[in-house]
C-alpha cells in the first residue's frame, strides 16, 4: 500500500512491496528485481551468446597472443589443423617437419605453452603435438575422448563421452588420476575450461539448452554457475558468436571499433550476417499470475486504473484482467466455459464472466468494474518459446478521480452520463498525468549521481562536454558533477589541475616559463609551489645577482662591448614580458597507462583547458628523468653527497655558477647537499 500523508490512493505490486500472489503458473522472477517472466524449461539454462566470448567451442582454441587462434576443421574427408596469428589475416594450415597421420574424428583442441592437445574420438586417443603441429610428443589412449583443457600448470584435463570422470595427464602423457568432482550427469559436455584460479568450468547441452557448472580443486561435485561468475573468472577472447555455419570475431574492441570478421569451420571467410547466433534458452509458452483480494480500505470503492511497468518483445503478448467484489470471502466460481487456451490454469475466485480484460499488449488499462472494496488482478503472459514479456511493477489506482470533479453538476445529472463522462475524461487525464510525472522527475535527470548511465551523454550535452568512450560511468558522473567548478576555473592553473585529476587521477605540477627565467619576480611563496601549483622564483636581496637591463641585452651607447648579448630581433624593453611569456610546462606523474593513445588524450585535454594564447609542453613521468643542463649521467655516475670545497687549501679556488657552498658546523641553516637533505620527486622540474 502507498505510504503518504493522506489516505492511500494506489496499490503497488512488485518485488519490494510484494506481489500478493494467490497462484503462479509457469512464471519466475517474483523475488527478482528484473520482474516476472516466463520460466525456462531447463531452470539453470543460460544464454550461449554470453558464454562463447569467454569459453570458445571445443574445436576452437585461443593461443597465447590476443589474435592467435587454432582451428580444428571437421571430418570427413580429412581434418586439418589451422592457425591464425594476426587479427587481419586468414587461416594457415600448420605444416611441421614431419606431418602426423590424419585425424579420424577430431572433436576438441587445447593449447598451452607451445603444445597442442587434440581429442580424436573415433581413434579413442588424445594426441599431444608441438605448437607447429608437425612433431608428435605423446599419444594418450582414452575411450571416446571429448572436450579437453590445460590447467595453468600444464596438466591436461580430458572428458570422455563414455565416462563421467575427468582424467588428468601430464605433458608427457603420463596418467595422474582423475579430477575429484565428476561431470554433472544432466547433459553432454560441450566445452571445458580452467581459469587462473584453477577452477574447472564445464558447459553442457541439456535437450538443446546450455547449462554452466564450476568446481574448485577439492570440491566433491560441480555447482551451477552464473554468467556474472564466468565474466569475473575469464577475460573476453574476442570471439563474438559461433553456430553450425561458422564463428565471428570482434577484431578491434581495444581501439573502440566494432569490426566483425567471420569464418566457416573450414577457415574460409564468410559474411558475418551468415553466422546465426545460438538460440536463447527454451521457455514456457504461457504463464499466469493471480493475486489475492487487494483491499482498498474504502467501502464501495470505485477502482480507477491499472498501469504496468513492462517490456513486451516481438512475438510475445501480455494481457491483464480485474474483478471487484465487496465480500473478500466469496466462494471460488471457476467455470469450464472459459477460454480453452487457458483451461489448464487456475481460474481464480471470481466467476469467469466477472472478469474485465484489457486489450492484448496494453500496459495502461481503465478499470470498468462495479464498485467494491476488494479487487482481484490477473496477469497472463504468452511467448514464442524463447522470448518472454517482463513485468516489473503493477500499479492500481483508486478511487476514481477525473476532471469531472472540476466541471459543473450538469455533466453528472444521470448515472449513465456520469459514468461515460468519467471514463471519457480519464483518457485525457492519463496523458496529462504522464506529462506531470515527467515534469516532476525532470530535476532528477539533471543530477549526475542519479541519472541512468544511458542518459549521461545527453546530460553532458547541456555542458558542452564530450564524453570519451574509455571513461567509466563513475568517472563520467564525477566530471559532470564538477562541470560548474571546471567552467569557473577554466584557463587557470587550478582549473587545469582539476580537469587532469578528474580524467586521469593524477595531480600535475605547472611550471610557468616566465617565472623560472633569468628575470627576478616578486612571489609570496618563497620558491615553492603554491596552492594552485604554480612555482615562483622570487628575487630576494642577498640571494640573486643583480644586473641592469643594459647588461641583459645590447643598448647602443649604454652596454659594455664584449659583455652583453647581441640579438637582432624584438624590443629589448619587452624582454621581461616576451622571453618565455605565455608558455608553461605541465609535469605529470606516471599514468596508469603510459600508452601513446593515453598520452595523446592527456595532451588534447591540456590544450582544451589552457588559455588560447598560451603554448604548453608536457612531460610525463615514468620514462626516466633528465639531470640539469650541465650534468652528464654515465655508467660511473652515482647520487652521493658532493665533497665540500675548502677555500685556500689547494691554492686559489674560484667560485662560479657550478660551485656548491657548505654551511659551517655551527650554522643555523644547512646548505643543500645532493643525496643528503634534498628530495628528488616531490616537486621536480625536468631540465
Amino acid at each position: 500500500m502507498s505510504c503518504t500523508a493522506g489516505k492511500p490512493n494506489f496499490r503497488l505490486l512488485d518485488v519490494n512491496v510484494g506481489w500478493s500472489a494467490d497462484s503462479v503458473a509457469n512464471l519466475d522472477g517474483l523475488a527478482d528485481d528484473s520482474g516476472i517472466y516466463l520460466s525456462q524449461l531447463v531452470p539453470r539454462a543460460i544464454d550461449p551468446n554470453q558464454v562463447l566470448p569467454c569459453i570458445p567451442p571445443a574445436r576452437l582454441a585461443h593461443g597465447c597472443e590476443r589474435c592467435e587462434w587454432y582451428l580444428l576443421t571437421p571430418a570427413p574427408p580429412e581434418s586439418f589443423l589451422l592457425h591464425r596469428d594476426d587479427c587481419h589475416s586468414g587461416w594457415q594450415r600448420l605444416r611441421g617437419s614431419c606431418r602426423p597421420h590424419p585425424f579420424q574424428d577430431p572433436v576438441a583442441i587445447a593449447v598451452w605453452s607451445g603444445r597442442l592437445a587434440i581429442a580424436d574420438r573415433a581413434a579413442d586417443q588424445v594426441v599431444l603435438l608441438a605448437a607447429d603441429g608437425g612433431r608428435l610428443l605423446a599419444t594418450i589412449g582414452i575411450p571416446q575422448p571429448g572436450p579437453l583443457a590445460f590447467t595453468p600448470s600444464g596438466e591436461l584435463l580430458v572428458t570422455s563421452a563414455s565416462s563421467k570422470t575427468i582424467a588428468r595427464f601430464g605433458l608427457g602423457g603420463e596418467p595422474r588420476g582423475t579430477f575429484q568432482a565428476p561431470v554433472p550427469a544432466s547433459g553432454s559436455v560441450l566445452s571445458i575450461a580452467v581459469d587462473a584460479g584453477r577452477n574447472v568450468w564445464i558447459v553442457e547441452d541439456l535437450n538443446g539448452s546450455w547449462t554452466l557448472w564450476s568446481a574448485s580443486p577439492g570440491d566433491a561435485q560441480f555447482k551451477p554457475a552464473s554468467i556474472a561468475d564466468l565474466r569475473t573468472s575469464f577475460s573476453p577472447t574476442g570471439l563474438v558468436t559461433a553456430s553450425s555455419e561458422g564463428f565471428a570475431f570482434d577484431q578491434d574492441t581495444r581501439k573502440g571499433l566494432d569490426v566483425e570478421t567471420a569464418f566457416s569451420w573450414y577457415g574460409r571467410p564468410i559474411p558475418a550476417s551468415s553466422v546465426t547466433p545460438p538460440s536463447l534458452p527454451k521457455r514456457q509458452m504461457q504463464g499466469q499470475f493471480l493475486t489475492l483480494e487487494l483491499d482498498s480500505g474504502i467501502p464501495r470503492c470505485e477502482w480507477h486504473r491499472v498501469r504496468l511497468d513492462a517490456d513486451i518483445p516481438a512475438g510475445t503478448t501480455l494481457s491483464m484482467a480485474v474483478a471487484s467484489t465487496e465480500d473478500p470471502a466469496s466462494t471460488p466460481q471457476g467455470d469450464s466455459s472459459r477460454d480453452p487456451a487457458w483451461k489448464t490454469f487456475p481460474p481464480g475466485t471470481p466467476h469467469y464472466s466477472d472478469w474485465t480484460s484489457s486489450p492484448a499488449g496494453s500496459v495502461d488499462f481503465l478499470i470498468n468494474q462495479p464498485a467494491g472494496r476488494y479487487l482481484f488482478f490477473r496477469l497472463r503472459l504468452t511467448g514464442d518459446g524463447t522470448a518472454t514479456p517482463v513485468v516489473r511493477r503493477v500499479r492500481l489506482d483508486f478511487p476514481r478521480a477525473t476532471s469531472l470533479d472540476r466541471l459543473p453538476d450538469v455533466y453528472r445529472e444521470t448515472p449513465k452520463a456520469e459514468d461515460f463522462t468519467k471514463r471519457f475524461l480519464a483518457l485525457f487525464d492519463s496523458s496529462v498525468a504522464e506529462v506531470d510525472a515527467v515534469i516532476q522527475r525532470y530535476p532528477a535527470l539533471l543530477d549526475p549521481a542519479g541519472v541512468p548511465s544511458q542518459l549521461l551523454p545527453w546530460l553532458a550535452g547541456f555542458f558542452d562536454i564530450g564524453l570519451d568512450a574509455t571513461w567509466s560511468d563513475d568517472q563520467r558522473r564525477k566530471i559532470l558533477a564538477a562541470a560548474p567548478e571546471l567552467y569557473r576555473k577554466r584557463g587557470t592553473v587550478a582549473g587545469l589541475q582539476l580537469a587532469v585529476q578528474l580524467v586521469f587521477g593524477v595531480t600535475l605540477s605547472i611550471e610557468e616559463a616566465s617565472s623560472s627565467g633569468p628575470w627576478g619576480s616578486i612571489a609570496p611563496n618563497n620558491g615553492q609551489c603554491d596552492a594552485s601549483g604554480a612555482l615562483g622564483r622570487p628575487a630576494r636581496l642577498g640571494s640573486v645577482r643583480l644586473f641592469g637591463r643594459t647588461r641583459a641585452r645590447l643598448y647602443l651607447n649604454r652596454s659594455p662591448l664584449g659583455a652583453t648579448p647581441l640579438r637582432s630581433y624584438g624590443n629589448p624593453d619587452q624582454d621581461p614580458f616576451s622571453a618565455g611569456a605565455y608558455r608553461f610546462r605541465a609535469l605529470v606523474p606516471p599514468l596508469a597507462d603510459n600508452s601513446p593513445e593515453q598520452i595523446q588524450r592527456l595532451k588534447n585535454l591540456i590544450e582544451s583547458q589552457s588559455p588560447a594564447h598560451t603554448v604548453s609542453s608536457i612531460r610525463v613521468g615514468g620514462t626516466g628523468f633528465l639531470v640539469g643542463h650541465w650534468s652528464d649521467v654515465g655508467v660511473d655516475s652515482a647520487f652521493v653527497p658532493l665533497a665540500a670545497p675548502v677555500l685556500g687549501s689547494t691554492g686559489n679556488i674560484r667560485l662560479n655558477r657550478m660551485s656548491v657552498l657548505w654551511g659551517s658546523p655551527d650554522a643555523c641553516v644547512q646548505a643543500t647537499i645532493v643525496g643528503r637533505n634534498s628530495i628528488v620527486g616531490r616537486d621536480p622540474i625536468a631540465g
